[in-house]
């Protein structure tokens, strides 16, 4: 098995584990901006580490060998995690889909919300309070499902790996093996 690949692995597994240690924990369960923020530093991270211990084994290499090599630590990454992410949701807490549901639910029985949102969006101007409730909850729902969470989750670190093996290539290029 080769470097990146190994370290990608094991990176989704530090993630994996650092996400159950705080379910097992109760720590911010709800708040998601921890999780991202732990989630992108570590997708950056192995991205690195990989390309760094990689550049000093290779005597010589080339740009897209190198983003290459990144991207080879950064798929097996955003695939593992993206699909723990769907597992996670769907049978390990499912209580958070449901907690976000019952909370907006919360937030449109308030006739002041229904106005605001009347306010705000010219297309619910003329609908009934009923079909708004309908029309956000039925958003909102499709948002909060693990497969809609998966593959947001998957496209976006897919995305992220991309651009950042090809910042973390050139940045090693340029200024730390100075090629």
């Amino acid at each position: 098995m080769k470097l990146p690949l190994k370290v990608g692995l094991l990176a989704a597994t530090i993630w994996i584990s650092i996400k159950l240690a705080a379910f097992y924990l109760f720590l911010s369960l709800d708040d998601l901006r921890p999780f991202v923020f732990i989630n992108m530093f570590i997708l950056t991270a192995a991205i690195a580490i990989a390309l760094y211990l990689v550049k000093r084994k290779e005597t010589e290499s080339n740009l897209l060998n190198d983003v290459k090599n990144g991207m080879l630590a950064g798929v097996p990454y955003a695939v593992i995690v993206s699909v723990f992410l769907y597992f996670y949701y769907q049978k390990i807490y499912p209580a958070f889909n449901e907690g976000k549901m019952n909370e907006i639910s919360m937030k449109l029985s308030k006739p002041q919300t229904i106005k605001e949102i009347q306010r705000e969006n010219p297309e619910m101007e003329n609908k009934s309070v009923e079909e708004i409730k309908r029309d956000i909850l039925a958003k909102t729902k499709m948002v909060y499902n693990p497969q809609f969470t998966m593959l947001v989750s998957m496209l976006s670190l897919l995305l992220y790996a991309t651009l950042n093996s090809i910042v973390i290539t050139l940045i090693f290029r340029r200024i730390v093996f100075r090629n």
